[in-house]
């Protein structure tokens, strides 16, 4: 008689051939989401009936997982309750860390947690499930290396158009 741990299943395979992590606190998934798109801004002119979207960039990616810590006195590796503390730590903390997610993130991507709930019941002693949603952290503008200096390109061209004003005026000596 065959069992569910038997049925081959490539999704199954993946979430369990990596376990999702926060800063390292180990937790399991019970399900999951990605969001993203695009920033637009909408211009709609008066007496036109085609509007024109502008494309400012990509939105920042965002995850949303639903995960649990579960007590299983047979396994002592995993003691719930200080792992329960650590996860709600982690979460909590500020800055951004590694999140893993055999799905989302397999081998790991720098996020935030920008917000969790965390649920236990009577009925299911020694199950705590967390709602955890994630953002991608991205760079700091200034690690793109895109800064300009305005007052710089300022005077430059300031002191091109005057060049080109003088070679333009008549010569006084001339005169």
């Amino acid at each position: 008689m065959s069992q569910i741990a038997d049925i081959k299943n490539p999704w199954r395979n993946i979430l369990l051939g990596e376990q999702a992590s926060f800063r390292g606190v180990i937790f399991h998934v019970e399900s999951g989401g990605r969001s993203s798109g695009r920033r637009t801004v909408v211009h709609e002119y008066p007496k036109r009936n085609d509007p024109y979207v502008e494309d400012m960039g990509r939105v920042a990616r965002r995850f949303q997982f639903s995960g649990y810590l579960v007590y299983r006195p047979s396994n002592p590796i995993y003691e719930y309750t200080s792992q329960r503390k650590q996860l709600y730590e982690a979460l909590e903390d500020d800055d951004i860390a590694t999140l893993v997610h055999p799905v989302f993130a397999p081998g790991g991507m720098q996020a935030m947690c920008e917000r969790f709930s965390m649920v236990e019941s009577r009925e299911r002693g020694g199950y705590t499930q967390f709602e955890m949603q994630f953002v991608e952290s991205g760079k700091a503008v200034s690690a793109l290396g895109s800064s300009t200096n305005t007052k710089d390109n300022v005077k430059i061209s300031a002191d091109k158009a005057e060049e080109t004003g003088k070679g333009l005026m008549p010569d006084d000596a001339e005169d």
